[in-house]
């Protein structure tokens, strides 16, 4: 073989080593705006019969940030007999069992179980120390405030719920304690569950 096919077939073998090479770093790390995970909040709750259930999906991406895709994401409940969901996440209790609950976006997707029971679970009421109160289950709050304490109630009764935010680039919340960082303008899920109940409202950030 003289040197000028061996520096040839060289320069083949450069060009499809950069392709496999590019083909990897593309799969092992995501562009910023790659979808890489859907997580659903609450976590498995449990609901009484007749009753529904809002999920929040949030997506998380290449650069690690997160995003609310619950109005952009595909739902779907494994059993419609147990519970239906609607295309906004609202899941409604059918009859008592559980079902699997599944939110996709492309190839990635997220899933939670929701069981519907004839006692315990049920909703709770959240309240907001530091929010002006909107109706319906929203709050706004000024992110000059700094941060809101969420406090809820299970038939009157005060509980201490984990706590999550589905948007956490607009507020941070710590999961037992409830008090809530406001960190830009924006709006978020808040969620709460206890012992089988849950619920959550929609906090917008000023």
């Amino acid at each position: 073989m003289t040197r000028k096919s061996r520096t040839y077939l060289l320069s083949i073998f450069l060009v499809v080593l950069s392709v496999i090479l590019a083909a990897g770093c593309g799969k092992f790390f995501p562009s910023a705006s790659t979808l890489v995970a859907i997580s659903i909040t609450p976590s498995n709750p449990t609901i009484q019969l007749s009753a529904t259930q809002q999920f929040t999906a949030t997506g998380t991406f290449g650069d690690s940030t997160s995003k609310d895709l619950t109005s952009s994401v595909t739902w779907k409940s494994s059993s419609t007999n147990v519970a239906t969901i609607s295309s906004t996440g609202l899941a409604t209790a059918q009859s008592t069992g559980s079902s699997t609950i599944t939110a996709a976006q492309g190839n990635i997707s997220g899933v939670t179980t929701l069981t519907v029971s004839t006692s315990g679970g049920g909703s709770l009421t959240i309240s907001c120390s530091g929010c002006i109160s909107q109706g319906s289950g929203t709050f706004t709050a000024s992110l000059s405030t700094g941060s809101v304490t969420f406090s809820a109630t299970n038939n009157g009764s005060a509980v201490n719920p984990t706590w999550t935010s589905s948007n956490t680039g607009v507020a941070s919340i710590g999961s037992t304690t409830g008090i809530a960082t406001l960190l830009s303008a924006g709006t978020t899920t808040i969620s709460a569950s206890a012992n089988g109940a849950s619920g959550s409202i929609t906090l917008t950030v000023q």
